[in-house]
């Protein structure tokens, strides 16, 4: 007999929608202040930049928590 055939199965959690808006709010801001950074050598782009890294990091965090 093939025991290793019967598996439980495992819901895998859903992706938030929370999840994806941060970390997608994350990297449009992200993005405009590193370019705002790089362009016009601004330290508000730098810290734009920061933030919107921080909000990808935030975003993929909460992205597990699952979708109901």
């Amino acid at each position: 007999m093939h025991q290793d055939a019967i598996r439980p199965h495992r819901d895998k959690p859903g992706v938030s929608a929370r999840g994806i808006v941060l970390t997608l709010l994350g990297v449009v801001i992200g993005t405009a202040g590193y370019y705002a950074s790089w362009r016009y050598q601004t330290p508000l782009g730098t810290i734009g930049g920061i933030a919107g890294l921080a909000l990808c990091v935030i975003g993929t965090s909460h992205g597990h928590e699952g979708g109901h």
